[in-house]
C-alpha cells in the first residue's frame, strides 16, 4: 500500500516539475528525454507495486498522463508539447515493463527446472 502513495505523490511532484519552468543543462544531449524515461519508468514501479491493475491498464493510465502533459504544456507560454516526449515516457514505462516480463518469465523458467 505504501507504493500507491509513492505514486501519487511522484505524480503530483512530476506534474509540478514538467509545468514549471525548466533550465535543462545544455551539455547533456536530450537530457529532457532521458529525464521523460527515468520518471515514467519509476511512476510505472509505483503504479506496479502498488495497485492490482493489469499491465496493460497500467500502460494506458500512463501513457494518457504523458498525452496530457503534453497537450497542457502546449498551453503554457515558458513550455511546449511534444510528442517526442510522449515517445520518451513510453520507453520509461515501456523498459520498467519488459523487465517485469523478463523476470517473470524467469521465475516461470525456474519451476519447471
Amino acid at each position: 500500500m505504501h507504493f500507491l502513495g509513492y505514486f501519487i505523490s511522484a505524480a503530483i511532484v512530476f506534474s509540478y516539475l514538467f509545468f514549471s519552468p525548466q533550465d535543462l543543462p545544455k551539455n547533456i544531449p536530450n537530457s529532457d528525454k532521458i529525464g521523460h524515461i527515468i520518471v515514467f519508468f519509476f511512476l510505472a514501479l509505483f503504479m506496479f507495486k502498488g495497485t492490482n491493475l493489469r499491465r496493460r491498464t497500467q500502460m494506458l493510465i500512463l501513457l494518457s498522463y504523458g498525452v496530457i502533459v503534453e497537450c497542457i504544456q502546449h498551453f503554457i507560454p515558458y513550455r511546449s508539447g511534444s510528442f517526442d516526449d510522449v515517445i520518451a515516457d513510453a520507453a520509461g514505462f515501456l523498459l520498467f515493463y519488459l523487465l517485469t516480463l523478463i523476470s517473470s518469465i524467469k521465475l516461470k523458467l525456474k519451476r519447471y527446472d
